[in-house]
């Protein structure tokens, strides 16, 4: 363990995201305790194979934005067939006021790629 690199009272969502401007983040919040794997469940595992990173984890360089982004639009861009099975899961309980989960993480990587920016991605189970 390393230690002395990361201040003890630092937190990835009170010190990460409270300085970032509302339309570079995507913020989904489920009641699932497993969102990640229902979301996987949702798309399907060859789409789910697509996404970088491990679990809705990943840390990627604006390089790796721009190289992973056409696996990622393969992966979240669905036929209306498609759209309507992934919707009816029932984890995917979302406000008509909030960004659905099949759709901010794709808006999010276009955004990073398009202004040559790294890209953050983190599951955070809170109990």
């Amino acid at each position: 363990m390393c230690s002395g690199l990361v201040d003890p009272d630092f937190s990835v969502i009170d010190d990460v995201w409270t300085d970032v401007p509302e339309e570079r983040i995507f913020v989904s919040v489920n009641s699932k305790d497993y969102a990640v794997r229902s979301l996987f469940h949702a798309i399907g595992p060859a789409r789910a194979a697509l996404l970088p990173g491990w679990c809705g984890n990943f840390l990627l360089t604006s390089a790796q934005v721009r190289r992973t982004l056409p696996h990622v639009e393969r992966a979240l861009t669905f036929t209306r067939d498609e759209r309507t099975a992934a919707d009816a899961q029932d984890w995917l309980d979302y406000s008509p006021t909030d960004e659905c989960v099949l759709d901010g993480p794709l808006r999010m990587w276009r955004t990073a790629a398009t202004d040559g920016l790294g890209l953050c991605g983190l599951a955070v189970h809170v109990s």
